[in-house]
């Protein structure tokens, strides 16, 4: 869905603490991507199952603690208000 007018756009509420958390998961992310393409770069030949296998086994344990920590971050009022 696209929106023409961001007052239109669902807002997206976080804390400071969910902020920087998300931060600190973008950077671990970035780092992952260096360690998988500096890992696949050491044998040209089998470089692609090479970085898929590196980059996803640290990627989604990664994405897996990003959401339950965003989630245990949310503020106690964040609750009641979803609710």
């Amino acid at each position: 869905m696209l929106f023409h007018d961001d007052d239109d756009a669902p807002k997206i509420r976080m804390n400071a603490r969910q902020k920087l958390f998300i931060v600190g998961i973008d950077v671990a992310i970035l780092i992952e991507l260096c360690v998988a393409m500096s890992v696949a770069t050491s044998n040209m030949d089998t470089f692609t199952p090479t970085f898929m296998k590196t980059f996803f086994t640290m990627f989604l344990p990664t994405l897996l603690l990003g959401f339950l920590g965003h989630r245990k971050l949310r503020s106690p009022m964040a609750e009641h208000t979803e609710s």
